[in-house]
């Protein structure tokens, strides 16, 4: 069944959703020495990589922390998703961001702000503009709860996340279509669907 752009408030999820990591987290393990030079896998194969290691998940937050933080810049904003924002702007819908982002890392930098970065990412990708997302429509929120809270608290009609975690909550709003954005999609039974690109998101607004 088609969706209708019109009326609808969209949220969408920043980190790995909008902003795609994954050349730019191989760029990074492999200075770091922690794959080889010739590695070719994505970001969640060079987060299992590191967990596997001993202190493993302190590790990863530390690449997490460069990569979110001062080396974003060698991030790339997910293809057709600005097209997909502004189509929607141009039907009557109102597009939010609401993402799960502290403002330093405990790992990172104590003088990068994630959330100023990734505000500046924005802006430089013409993500956050008149005909995008409004800057008063971007929202960081300091935990997960807060997170939802957010979506419930917008009244958003549809919501777009990589994390299965934040639509499987129990405080996930009901009435919300949730949006699995997870390229290439895994296709394991679950209660909403999942897409590989916002082309294929697009398309379910199409008329």
């Amino acid at each position: 069944m088609k969706r209708c752009y019109a009326g609808s408030i969209i949220g969408i999820d920043l980190d790995n959703t909008l902003i795609c990591y994954d050349e730019l987290f191989v760029t990074l393990a492999i200075a770091n020495g922690i794959v080889p030079a010739n590695y070719t896998g994505r970001k969640r194969d060079i987060r299992d990589r590191i967990r596997s290691l001993p202190n493993g998940d302190v590790d990863w937050q530390r690449l997490q922390a460069q990569a979110y933080g001062p080396a974003i810049s060698g991030a790339v904003l997910a293809p057709g998703a600005l097209e997909f924002i502004r189509a929607a702007r141009q039907q009557a819908a109102a597009v939010v961001i609401v993402s799960h982002k502290t403002p330093f890392s405990n790992l990172g930098s104590e003088t990068v702000n994630l959330q100023d970065t990734a505000r500046e990412w924005l802006h430089g990708q013409r993500v956050l503009a008149p005909d995008a997302v409004l800057e008063q429509n971007l929202y960081f929120e300091p935990t997960r709860d807060a997170k939802i809270a957010r979506v419930a608290q917008l009244g958003c009609t549809h919501f777009i996340d990589d994390l299965e975690e934040v639509f499987d909550d129990a405080a996930f709003p009901v009435g919300v279509e949730r949006m699995l954005f997870e390229p290439p999609p895994q296709r394991s039974p679950r209660a909403y669907r999942s897409y590989r690109s916002f082309a294929e998101i697009a398309y379910e607004f199409a008329d």
